[in-house]
């Protein structure tokens, strides 16, 4: 079995239950992407449930064969298109019945802390004894999880991204509120930079729309102004939607920064091209210098083209009293999207 949180079963509450009827049955845990980081820290922690899984976690979820899901949308993006439900029972838990999925072969009305509860008392009862597939060899292996594949050869006066995304994480504050706005990058943002809990990650993606970064991390900020609001966005995405809310953010003296990921492209046009053996050029765009233009809407511009730059630019932020831009140049080549 697997015990699965979605963003419904994530409150202090739903997840010491949830962890604690995934000890009664042996069983190890996993989030959906609005409820990522849910679970960091616990040792068998799959992390995100579905195609951003890595490895060693999607090894876990072919082989098991329960899924018991609180809260959560099993939608095509969590579920692999369904294909990762096959030859599982799946037991669906939420209070709306409208969003039990036809999928599930069990569904359960109820809240997520009441039916984790009522399961574990029932299974006590019955004497059922646990599993053993939260076995502190899977804790081992999940330890230490194979590590992101680094990109080699990368363009000079360019970072590799993978590299870049693990010195942001390390450096904006551990507090802060994560917004992560669309692109060919968004499958190694959203597993390697973090929060605190949940309800610290803000969702962009739900139209499958690029630009809308930093529109949401202006309400993040509005609506958590002791927290800093962390915005990973690529150069197509902020020049469409995040160069004129740049300026709202600094009109409003909010505690911003900006990481734009910037191939010099739109990304997901550039890779389409390029697998069809076309030229790639037609989706490369000349911007403007995005350093010199959040300097003059009165934040702060930096440029990284190394990763000696990067870091610079990261020590900086400590001193910070405006909003900040950090423009990582990137290779168009060497972004191995879904990899």
């Amino acid at each position: 079995p697997i015990v699965l949180a979605g963003r419904g079963a994530t409150s202090p509450e739903a997840r010491a239950a949830l962890l604690a009827l995934a000890e009664r049955i042996g069983a190890p845990v996993a989030s959906t992407l609005r409820a990522k980081d849910l679970f960091r820290g616990e040792p068998h922690d799959l992390g995100v449930f579905g195609g951003l899984a890595h490895p060693t976690a999607a090894e876990v979820i072919a082989t098991s064969d329960c899924l018991i899901a609180f809260g959560a949308a099993l939608n095509a993006r969590t579920t692999g298109g369904g294909g990762l439900l096959d030859g599982k029972t799946v037991v669906q838990v939420d209070l709306d019945p409208r969003r039990l999925d036809r999928a599930a072969a069990i569904g359960v009305v109820g809240d997520a802390v009441s039916v984790a509860d009522r399961f574990r008392e029932w299974l006590d009862e019955a004497e059922v004894p646990p599993t053993k597939h939260a076995s502190p060899e899977l804790a081992e292996r999940l330890a230490r999880p194979p590590g992101p594949t680094y990109a080699a050869d990368v363009a000079e006066g360019t970072v590799e991204m993978r590299r870049a995304l693990e010195r942001v994480d390390a450096a904006v504050p551990a507090d802060r509120v994560l917004v992560i706005d669309g692109g060919r990058f968004i499958y190694d943002a959203f597993t390697m930079v973090h929060v605190e809990h949940p309800r610290w990650y803000v969702h962009t993606l739900s139209f499958g729309s690029i630009g809308l970064g930093v529109a949401n991390a202006i309400g993040a900020a509005q609506a958590a102004p002791d927290r800093p609001v962390l915005v990973v966005c690529g150069d197509g995405g902020f020049m469409l939607g995040g160069l004129a809310e740049f300026g709202t953010a600094v009109r409003e003296k909010q505690d911003l920064v900006v990481v734009v990921l910037n191939d010099g492209a739109y990304g997901a046009e550039y890779i389409q091209f390029k697998n069809l053996g076309m030229d790639p050029s037609i989706a490369t765009v000349a911007w403007p210098d995005l350093a010199g233009v959040a300097t003059a809407l009165g934040g702060t511009g930096l440029t990284a083209r190394s990763e000696a730059e990067l870091d610079a630019c990261l020590a900086a932020l400590p001193t910070r009293d405006r909003p900040v831009l950090i423009d990582v140049r990137i290779d168009p080549e060497q972004v191995l999207a879904g990899s």
